[in-house]
């Protein structure tokens, strides 16, 4: 009994000693990266250690390349592009990657110039490069009008790319004889090309966006009646389907096929279907959808602004604007459209910084409609100087608003002050319109001499010599 009180003395204070030799819980979060001594590493380490930062960069590239692929296929090519300058130029693993989605970013926005000098700014003529790039060199070239050496790139790329093409190149080839106006090569034209053009559905489908490319709408209609029922199943057939019976003005059919399909391009035909019934709303939704989907709609933009201002959405039109890149599109007239949000948002400060960015590019010479926008902003922010010089120039140019404006500047010291004041300015009478119009009773007027005329008389004739020398 005795050893076994000594052995439990014993057990207990060795839990006790263990207990206070633990070290204390260290909070992970708050320890920083220590920085590596060289010196105490050998090769092997020291080897060990490059490979593992090497493995840890080339993970942050392959990721930021699957953004920006992912942001391309999206059509938000100014994020793809943003999250392409952040890789690092030297690291030359990814320069023939970066050079490719580059070249694919200025084509999508019609830089075709900026995309063949990306594809000919690395050696991509390479065999392993060749094969991915070939093809976008050559639609770079037909756009430009590069005719000299485009016959050698084709056929070079037809030859090396042909083995991975399921439609035999029919796009390609159709686009190459279109540029030499060769367009009786379409498919489809008689009862022997339903084989050919029925093969497989990647081919039908290639078939039919040819179809729609050269406005042969219902030549490609007349060859649907034997298209198998299993493509039916693919919502991408049931699209290009869709929109053939829209171009063709079948829009009720159109509708059956794209009723349950949530692409860019059917929401801009569901869109465009509501705007032709005036249902303003429904239409605007559809466009916004499609933008959801695909941020640089061009269709779904130029479809949008409009409806903005009928539906008074001006925050949405300036985000649209900053949306639209358009080649054709003159600077002014954008900064125009802003302008005329913000006006209509009643922020009258900024509307007239761009107002006087416009003045800039006008050099001063203001179109008609900028010089109403001009005094009435002007009157607005209480700038009696520059309302009463630009309502001016448009009631010279026969602008009755802006002649009734500068004779109101006439007659109150700050017109635009006058107008945001709370009290009332004109007469309490409650019918004073109404006054004005009825038929007054003229009274006349009641005149009360000063000095009678008589007096006047009297003193004049004491004034009068009837003999000359004589003193009155």
């Amino acid at each position: 009994m005795k050893i076994l009180i000594i052995l439990s003395i014993l057990f207990a204070h060795n839990l006790k000693v263990l207990a206070q030799s633990t070290p204390a819980i260290v909070d992970m979060s708050k320890l920083k990266e220590l920085d590596t001594d060289w010196g105490l590493l050998d090769d092997i380490e020291v080897d060990e250690l490059n490979r593992r930062n090497l493995i840890k960069s080339r993970k942050a590239d392959l990721s930021t390349l699957r953004k920006v692929k992912q942001l391309i296929i999206g059509g938000d090519v100014e994020a793809a592009k943003y999250y392409l300058d952040r890789l690092d130029s030297k690291n030359r693993t990814i320069t023939y990657i970066k050079a490719r989605y580059l070249a694919i970013i200025h084509f999508i926005n019609d830089e075709y110039e900026s995309s063949l000098e990306a594809l000919n700014s690395v050696n991509l003529n390479e065999n392993k490069h060749y094969t991915k790039t070939c093809i976008l060199k050559i639609i770079n070239m037909m756009a430009l009008n590069k005719n000299e050496g485009l016959y050698r790139e084709f056929d070079g790329c037809d030859r090396v790319t042909l083995r991975y093409s399921q439609t035999d190149h029919y796009w390609l080839d159709t686009l190459f004889n279109l540029k030499f106006d060769r367009e009786e090569t379409f498919k489809g034209s008689s009862f022997a090309d339903t084989q050919y053009v029925l093969q497989n559905q990647d081919f039908f489908r290639i078939w039919i966006k040819t179809g729609i490319y050269l406005n042969k709408e219902y030549l490609v209609l007349n060859l649907i009646k034997s298209m198998p029922e299993s493509y039916y199943m693919s919502k991408r057939t049931r699209e290009l389907i869709g929109l053939l019976y829209f171009r063709s003005g079948d829009e009720e059919k159109a509708m059956s096929f794209i009723e349950d399909i949530e692409t860019p391009n059917s929401e801009n035909m569901k869109g465009n279907y509501n705007l032709a019934r005036k249902k303003y709303e429904l239409a605007f939704g559809h466009y916004k959808l499609a933008l959801q989907k695909k941020k640089n709609s061009l269709n779904a933009i130029e479809r949008s602004l409009p409806l903005v201002w009928i539906l008074g959405q001006w925050e949405e039109g300036n985000k649209l604007l900053d949306r639209l890149i358009k080649k054709n599109l003159p600077e002014r007239k954008k900064t125009t459209l802003k302008t005329l949000f913000k006006m209509r948002q009643d922020k009258f400060l900024e509307t007239q910084k761009y107002l006087d960015i416009l003045n800039i590019q006008y050099k001063e010479k203001l179109p008609f409609e900028l010089n109403q926008m001009m005094y009435y902003n002007a009157m607005r922010i209480k700038n009696q100087k520059q309302m009463i010089e630009y309502s001016n120039i448009a009631c010279r140019a026969m602008d009755a608003i802006a002649c009734w404006t500068l004779m109101q500047s006439i007659m109150w010291e700050n017109l635009g002050q006058t107008i945001d004041r709370d009290e009332e300015v004109q007469v309490t009478q409650n019918n004073f319109i109404e006054n004005l119009k009825s038929a007054q009773e003229i009274a006349p007027i009641q005149e009360i001499p000063t000095i009678d005329q008589r007096d006047i008389e009297e003193l004049d004739s004491e004034l009068v010599r009837i003999t000359p020398g004589e003193e009155n």
